[in-house]
């Protein structure tokens, strides 16, 4: 990630979890934070502010109102086992974060049950899927604030079970080879079941499990930290507890392998990070030919999303020959990979009856369709003819080529993949889809969908999909 888009993303971070931390009025200077105030705007909504009229010229004046918003988690009274359970848990710890959602008590009950183990509750962060409660022995040392031990492992139970499971494939093929009998290639199938099974089952355990010494242990004082992509825990979660040690969120990091993990940099109080160097996107020399490319495609339409990197135009030449055509650039979204134009018709156009489609399903069932059709096929083929390999060639290119079909809407050009994210926001409470598909930076992702009046709620990170983001409707 670029150093500029990091600072972007520290800024926010700070002033999302910092500036709007629950104090009753906060004013927000845009220009001090080095952020537009569409950002700000989505900073607030996000920590249950709205905005009111501001009192001082240039600045930006919020109100903490949880009741306008969607409340957090508060799970109800929970039953005496339940309570007994996590006085067990609770006994020989220093520390312990307790979910409220896994432990199934209310907070009356976590509170009163760690009093009678000796702990208090000293720090609390919640939002609509979880409330988590720190509760630490009373007259512990600041210095012993954080666990000793990660205890989180799930990664490497995955990748056992995964290899385990496809050695057994291996297997089951290779004596199907030897012997000419085509029974354990059924084998196939099951094991490929059972990889997907043992996957979700460590991930449910990890889930309902309420021990979770490794949630701030790895915000150690270290100037940067990776933090894999936490089971059943929302990146709000975990950025708000990062955020208490000084840690914010600076992007994804990719190292190796398809593996992506959070990385959270350690910053001074305050603003340390100056402003961000202006986005500048140098456009390629224009080769002959685009100008009636542009035309070609404004032709018959009501708007446009055009790519100034795809159309090798630069935006005042772009906007000229919009405006020939009855067009206005009504939008422009820019940051140092691209510049983002939005044209539509001067003229009214009728409007579109019923939802548009979302191009993001395509770009899951592509992958569907192609292993049933070479799966099917395949065993078609070889029960008709008698020949094995038939099967086992069709299930290697159903198995092949799925990983490559995930990103099937790259294969398209850059302005039509842009005019698909923004059909994303369709008007819907919430949306969800994998942002790699689309190939496009996350600021201007964010830039699109501040727009269309959306906010980022959550992200999680996957290995073979990437990013699943989720953005909500500003109310």
């Amino acid at each position: 990630m670029l150093r500029d888009s990091r600072a972007w993303l520290l800024r926010f971070a700070e002033l999302r979890y910092h500036g709007f931390s629950g104090t009753p009025v906060v004013e927000i200077d845009p220009a001090q934070w080095g952020l537009d105030s569409t950002a700000v705007r989505q900073a607030a909504a996000s920590r249950r502010y709205r905005e009111t009229p501001p009192v001082r010229p240039g600045f930006l004046r919020f109100e903490f109102a949880p009741a306008f918003f969607p409340p957090h988690f508060d799970r109800g009274p929970g039953t005496g086992g339940a309570r007994r359970r996590l006085a067990k848990l609770l006994a020989r710890q220093d520390q312990f974060w307790a979910s409220l959602r896994r432990l199934r008590l209310g907070r009356d009950d976590v509170a009163a049950t760690a009093a009678a183990a000796g702990m208090t509750v000293v720090a609390e962060v919640a939002d609509p899927t979880d409330r988590l409660l720190l509760l630490r022995r009373t007259g512990l040392p600041d210095e012993e604030l954080r666990p000793r031990t990660t205890g989180y492992r799930v990664g490497v139970v995955q990748g056992v079970a995964a290899v385990v499971c496809v050695l057994g494939v291996g297997v089951g093929t290779w004596f199907a080879a030897q012997s000419g009998r085509t029974w354990p290639l059924l084998l196939i199938p099951v094991a490929l079941a059972a990889v997907v099974g043992v996957q979700l089952l460590i991930r449910a355990i990890a889930g309902r499990s309420p021990r979770m010494p490794w949630l701030d242990a790895p915000f150690d004082g270290s100037p940067q930290v990776l933090v894999p992509p936490p089971p059943s825990l929302s990146t709000e979660l975990l950025g708000e507890v990062a955020a208490r040690y000084g840690y914010f969120f600076g992007g994804h990091h990719d190292s190796g392998r398809g593996n992506t993990q959070l990385l959270f940099a350690k910053c001074r109080p305050g603003l340390v990070f100056g402003h961000p160097a202006p986005a500048v996107f140098t456009p390629p020399a224009e080769p002959p030919g685009r100008e009636q490319w542009l035309r070609n495609h404004l032709d018959g339409r009501g708007e446009l999303w055009v790519s100034v990197r795809h159309a090798k135009l630069t935006p005042a030449r772009i906007a000229e020959i919009a405006g020939s055509e009855g067009f206005a650039a009504v939008a422009e979204f820019a940051d140092r990979t691209d510049v983002i134009l939005l044209l539509r018709r001067t003229t009214p156009s009728p409007p579109v009856a019923g939802r548009r489609f979302r191009m993001s399903c395509a770009g899951f069932a592509a992958p569907v369709l192609w292993a049933v059709l070479c799966f099917g096929g395949g065993a078609l083929t070889g029960a008709i003819t008698g020949e094995e390999r038939v099967f086992a060639i069709g299930f290697g290119l159903a198995v092949l080529g799925v990983p490559p079909l995930l990103w099937v809407l790259r294969a398209f050009p850059r302005s039509a993949r842009v005019g698909w994210l923004a059909g994303e926001f369709d008007g819907s409470d919430g949306v969800t889809f994998f942002s790699g598909q689309f190939d496009v930076s996350p600021e201007l992702t964010r830039q699109i969908a501040a727009f269309h009046g959306y906010f980022l709620r959550s992200e999680t990170s996957t290995r073979a999909q990437g990013r699943l983001v989720t953005y909500a409707k500003l109310r």
